[in-house]
C-alpha cells in the first residue's frame, strides 16, 4: 500500500491537493496532510509514508529543512518539492538533499502525478535492487561452503588455473583465510571403512560433517583450516598458523601430538576410527597440487588397509615413494613435438623434465632411465617412420649403454639427449632438401597449425600440389593417409586440450573443426574406446 503526505502550512491548498487529485492513478492508495513540518514528522512516525509533497516557506521549520529531517530518519521517502519561488538558491539546495522533483506554484495536476509516479517507480527500482542483492548475499552465503569446497578441489587437481588476481579475489568472497606466500601443510583424514555406521549417503554425510568439526575444534584455535572431500574419500584440510598464533616453532610436533587428540575424541564420541597423513610443508598455493599428490600416494603406501595410523611424511625418509614423471607424459608429448620440428618447444620440455628428476626426485637414477627410454624410443620411432635406422642418424649415441658408458645421472640424461636430438635434427634438415621430405614436412606442420579448418583441397593448395598426386605421395612416403593422419592429430589435440583446459566438450569439437558433437563424441570414443568425457574424469582421477 503506498501512502502520500501533503505538507503545507496553508490549509485549503493542502486539502485541496488531497482531495481533488485522483492518486490512485499514480498508485497512491492512501492521502495524509499536515499544515506544518512537526506535524509532518509526527505523521511520518505514525505511517509509513512512501512519498512527501511539500511547500518550501513554512513557519517554524522550512520544507528544505523537513526534507533534511526526513531524508536523516527516512532514507527511503521520496520527497517533492512545490513552491511558488523560482529561486535558484532553493533549487540547488533541493538537489544537494536529493529530493526527487522541485516542482512551481501553481503547478498543473498531471505534472503533480507524473511527478509523483516518477518517485514511486524510483522507490520501487530501489527495493528491487535492495531485495535482489539481498538475494544474492543470503544465496552466498548459504553456498559459501559449497563454493569453498569446489574451490579446494581444483586447486587440488591442479585444474584450477585462474590467474593468481582471481584466485586472490575469490579466496577474500568466500573468506578463506589463505593468501599467495602462506606456509601450509596438507592434513588427510581417513574413516575406517568398517567403521562407518550407515550405508546411506546422508547419514555418512553426517559423520563427515561431524568429522570435519571436530577437526576445526581441535586445530582451530592456532591455526586456519580449509577443507573438502575428494573423489578418494579422502577429508582433505589444508592447515596455516593464524596469524599471531602461539604454536612454537616446532610446527609438525604440534600437528602430531593434535592429530593424536582427534584421534581420540573422534574414537570417543563418533565411537569410529580415523587414519592420518599430515604432509611436509609447502607454500600456498603453488605446492597445494604437488603435496595432495604426494600425500596421497604416501597414504596408500604408508597406511592402506590398516586401522587408526597417523604418518607425518615430515619425519619419513626423504626418498618417498616412485611416481610417473609428470611432465614426460603430459601432452604434447617429445614425440610430436620432434615430429613437427619444433626443436625450441622440445628443449624447453626436456628441460623441465630434467629439473623435475632433479627437483622431485633428487636426481634419481630409476626416473634417469625412464626417461631416457622414453626419449630413445621417440627418435627410434621418427627414424624408422623416416624409413632410417637411427643408429645411421645420431651414430655412436646409439651405443649409449653398449659401449661401456652407460646414462647414470641427470646430466648424463641432458648431454646424451642434446647430441642425440641435435645429430637428429641435422639428419631431418638434411632430408629436407628432397622434395618428398620436405612436402610431407609441411602437410605436418599446416594440419598442426590449422587443425580446424585442414581438409585434402586446404593442404593441397597450401603446397601447391594436385589432392590426389598429394594423397599418393604421403600414403607411399608415409605409410598411411593424410585423413589418416588428420584425425589422429585432431584427437591426440582433443586429448590434449581435455587434460589441460576447462573447455566444454562441445567448444572443443568445434576447435577442432567439428560441428556436430556427437559426430566428435563417436570418433574419440573409437580412436581411444572411450568417450571424451570418460577420459577427462581419468585424467582428472
Amino acid at each position: 500500500m503506498r501512502q502520500l503526505l501533503i505538507v503545507d502550512d496553508q490549509s485549503i491548498l493542502a486539502d485541496d491537493l488531497a482531495d481533488m487529485l485522483p492518486w490512485d492513478e499514480a498508485g497512491i492508495d492512501v492521502v495524509h496532510k499536515a499544515y506544518s513540518g512537526p506535524d509532518a514528522i509526527e505523521l511520518m512516525h505514525v505511517h509509513a509514508i512512501d512519498v512527501v509533497i511539500t511547500d518550501i516557506r513554512m513557519p517554524g521549520m522550512t520544507g528544505l529543512e523537513l526534507i533534511q529531517e526526513i531524508k536523516q530518519n527516512w532514507k527511503h521517502t521520496k520527497c517533492i518539492l512545490l513552491s511558488g519561488y523560482s529561486d535558484f538558491e532553493y533549487t540547488k539546495q533541493a538537489l544537494k538533499l536529493k529530493s526527487t522533483d522541485y516542482l512551481l506554484k501553481p503547478a498543473a495536476d498531471d505534472e503533480l502525478l507524473t511527478s509523483v509516479r516518477r518517485a514511486i517507480k524510483e522507490l520501487e527500482q530501489e527495493w528491487l535492487e535492495i531485495s535482489s542483492m539481498q538475494r544474492a548475499m543470503y544465496s552466498l552465503r548459504e553456498q559459501l561452503p559449497k563454493l569453498r569446497e569446489y574451490l579446494l578441489l581444483d586447486l587440488l587437481s591442479g585444474k584450477q588455473s585462474i590467474s593468481l588476481q582471481r584466485l586472490s579475489k575469490k579466496l577474500a568472497t568466500y573468506s578463506i583465510p589463505f593468501q599467495e606466500g602462506d606456509p601450509f601443510h596438507v592434513l588427510l583424514l581417513r574413516l575406517n571403512d568398517e567403521d562407518r555406521l550407515y550405508d546411506d549417503g546422508e547419514s555418512e554425510g553426517l559423520i563427515d560433517y561431524a568429522l570435519s568439526n571436530m577437526a576445526e575444534e581441535v586445530f582451530g584455535d592456532q591455526l586456519d583450516m580449509w577443507h573438502c572431500k575428494d573423489s578418494n574419500g579422502f577429508i582433505v584440510c589444508l592447515l596455516k598458523a593464524k596469524a599471531g598464533s602461539t604454536i612454537p616453532t616446532d610446527l609438525d610436533g604440534w600437528i602430531e601430538s593434535h592429530a593424536f587428540q582427534l584421534q581420540h575424541v573422534v574414537k570417543s564420541y563418533l565411537k569410529v576410527g580415523i587414519s592420518i597423513l599430515t604432509s611436509k610443508g609447502g607454500t600456498f598455493p603453488q605446492d597445494v597440487n604437488p603435496l595432495y599428490q604426494t600425500s596421497i600416494t604416501n597414504f596408500r603406501q604408508f597406511i592402506g588397509g590398516e586401522r587408526e595410523l597417523f604418518v607425518s611424511l615430515a619425519k619419513e625418509p626423504t626418498r618417498g615413494a616412485p611416481q610417473l614423471l609428470g611432465e614426460l607424459y603430459r601432452p604434447p608429448s617429445v614425440l610430436q613435438m620432434l615430429e613437427l620440428g619444433q626443436w625450441d618447444t622440445a628443449n624447453d620440455k626436456l628441460e623441465a623434465i630434467f629439473r623435475e628428476i632433479e627437483e622431485e626426485w633428487r636426481g634419481s637414477q630409476e626416473h634417469v632411465l625412464e626417461a631416457y627410454f622414453s626419449i630413445a624410443a621417440s627418435l627410434a620411432a621418427l627414424a624408422h617412420k623416416n624409413k632410417k635406422w637411427l643408429s645411421d642418424m645420431i651414430g655412436d649415441d646409439f651405443h649409449a649403454f653398449a659401449n661401456g658408458s652407460p646414462i647414470n645421472s641427470v646430466e648424463d640424461l641432458r648431454a646424451w639427449t642434446s647430441r642425440s636430438i641435435t645429430s637428429y635434427q641435422k639428419s631431418v634438415n638434411s632430408e629436407d632438401k628432397d622434395s618428398r621430405s620436405g612436402i610431407i614436412r609441411k602437410v605436418q606442420e599446416f594440419i598442426h597449425g590449422h587443425l580446424e579448418q585442414a581438409s585434402l583441397n586446404s593442404i593441397s593448395t597450401h603446397v601447391y600440389l594436385n589432392p590426389s598426386y598429394l594423397s599418393k605421395i604421403y600414403k607411399t612416403e608415409t605409410g598411411e593417409g593424410i585423413s589418416e593422419y588428420l584425425l589422429r592429430a585432431r584427437m591426440e589435440k582433443s586429448a590434449e586440450l581435455l587434460a589441460q583446459t576447462d573447455e566444454k566438450i562441445y567448444e572443443i569439437s568445434v576447435m577442432l573443426g567439428y560441428q556436430k558433437p556427437s559426430y566428435f563424441i563417436q570418433l574419440f570414443k573409437k580412436h581411444f574406446g572411450i568417450t571424451p568425457q570418460e577420459y577427462r574424469n581419468k585424467v582428472a582421477n
